[in-house]
C-alpha cells in the first residue's frame, strides 16, 4: 500500500481546499493509496480528523513556521523522514515551497505542488512579500505540478508545465430535490412568493459578503418580498451581521452558520451568487450548476467554473449586480434544472479519483 503525505495550510476544517482533499480521499482504493495529513495550528482540532482517522489516514500537527521556525523544520524533517515518504503533495499554494525545500532535503523523489488559487489570501505587506518569495521560488523544488484550473496553474508556476485536477464532487449528492427545497424554506420562514438569493462560503475578504450586502440592499427597496440567505462561518461574520442591521436587513438576511448538510441549501435557493474578488475554481460554484440552480459569479472568478447556459459572469459593480438580480426576480424562473453532460465536464468524483490515483501509482512505481 501507498502512503502520500498531503500538506494543509490550516487544520482539517471545512473550507473549499480541505473539500477537495476529502472529496478524492473518500474515493480512493484505500487497500492501494492511504493518504496522511500535516495540519497547521498547534493544539487545533479539525472538523474531519475523525473521519479521516476512521479510514486510516493519520494527523501530524505543526506549529505555524513564523512563531516556531526551529521547531516547524525539526518536527517535519522527522515526520517526512520516519514515514519514509516517496509522495508528498502540498495544498499550500505558494507556501508549499518551504515545505517541499525540506521534503528534497529529506530525499523526497515525488514533490507535488497544487495551487487552488490565483492570487494570495493575505492583504498583509509584509506576509505577501514573503508568499511572493515563495511563488518565485515552488518551481525550484517542485517535481510535479497540480492545479484546480489552468488560471491557477498559469499564477503559481508560470510557464511551467502542470496537470489540471478538477475539484471534482459526488454528482448524485446535489441533485435537485423539491422535498429539501419545501423543508429547507420553512424551516427559516421563507414563503413560496419569495425569491431567495444563497452563497455558501466561508466570511473572509475573498468571498466579498460586504460587497453582497450593498446589492442585496439595492434589491430589497425595489422588491422587499426577497431573501438572502449566507451559509457558513468565519472571522467577518460579526461584521457582516452588524452591517446587516445598520442597513435594517435583519428579517430579509439569513445568517444560518456552518452546516454538515450544506449541500441540500441549493436546493432552497432561487439564485446562487458567488460575488468573490478571486478564487482558483470555487467547489460552490460547481455544486450549485449541478444542483440546476441559476448562478451569478464575479468576473474574478475564473471563466472554466462556467458549466450551464443558466450561469453568468458580471464585473464587481453594486448597480450591475442589483440590476442583474432584479432582472433575474422579474422573470421568475427558479427551476433547477440539469442543462450540461456533467460525465464530459470532469466533475465527477469517482471517474477524476481513479484517474489521480492512477497517477500517484505511476509516480510512486518509477520512483
Amino acid at each position: 500500500m501507498i502512503r502520500i503525505l498531503y500538506v494543509n495550510g490550516g487544520l482539517m476544517n471545512r473550507g473549499g481546499i480541505e473539500s477537495y482533499m476529502m472529496n478524492y480521499y473518500r474515493h480512493f482504493d484505500r487497500s492501494k493509496i492511504q493518504i496522511d495529513f500535516i495540519v497547521h495550528d498547534a493544539g487545533g482540532y479539525g472538523y474531519y480528523d475523525e473521519e479521516i482517522k476512521k479510514m486510516g489516514g493519520r494527523i501530524f500537527v505543526l506549529p505555524k513556521k513564523s512563531t516556531h521556525p526551529f521547531t516547524y523544520v525539526h518536527r517535519l524533517k522527522k515526520i517526512i523522514t520516519n514515514g519514509d515518504y516517496k509522495i508528498i503533495h502540498t495544498h499550500m499554494d505558494a507556501m508549499g515551497a518551504w515545505v517541499l525545500k525540506i521534503a528534497e532535503e529529506c530525499g523526497v523523489p515525488v514533490r507535488i505542488a497544487h495551487s487552488h488559487n490565483t492570487q494570495h489570501l493575505s492583504t498583509n505587506s509584509l506576509k505577501l512579500f514573503f508568499l511572493e518569495k515563495a511563488r518565485k521560488n515552488i518551481n525550484k523544488y517542485a517535481t510535479h505540478r497540480m492545479a484546480c484550473s489552468d488560471v491557477a496553474g498559469r499564477w503559481l508556476f508560470g510557464d511551467e508545465p502542470f496537470t489540471v485536477v478538477r475539484n471534482a464532487i459526488e454528482v448524485e449528492k446535489f441533485a435537485f430535490d423539491e422535498e429539501e427545497r419545501k423543508r429547507i424554506r420553512e424551516l427559516y420562514g421563507v414563503r413560496d412568493d419569495e425569491f431567495l438569493i444563497g452563497h455558501v462560503g466561508r466570511f473572509d475578504n475573498q468571498k466579498n459578503h460586504s460587497f453582497l450586502i450593498d446589492v442585496f440592499a439595492d434589491v430589497v427597496r425595489e422588491k422587499p418580498n426577497c431573501k438572502l440567505m449566507l451559509v457558513g462561518e468565519g472571522h467577518l461574520m460579526q461584521s457582516i451581521k452588524e452591517k446587516v442591521s445598520r442597513l435594517k436587513l435583519d428579517k430579509n438576511v439569513i445568517f444560518t452558520g456552518v452546516r454538515d448538510d450544506a449541500y441540500k441549501y441549493y436546493n432552497a435557493f432561487d439564485l446562487f451568487v458567488l460575488p468573490s474578488l478571486f478564487e482558483g475554481l470555487p467547489v460552490v460554484s460547481i455544486e450549485a450548476q449541478i444542483n440546476g440552480c441559476k448562478a451569478f459569479f464575479s468576473d474574478t472568478v475564473t471563466k472554466e467554473c462556467m458549466l450551464s447556459p443558466k450561469a453568468s459572469f458580471i464585473s464587481l459593480d453594486v448597480e450591475r449586480w442589483a440590476k442583474g438580480i432584479l432582472n433575474c426576480i422579474n422573470t421568475a424562473d427558479s427551476s433547477h434544472v440539469l442543462d450540461f453532460d456533467v460525465m464530459a465536464s470532469g466533475y465527477e468524483i469517482h471517474h477524476e479519483a481513479e484517474k489521480l490515483q492512477s497517477l500517484y501509482i505511476d509516480l510512486w512505481n518509477k520512483n
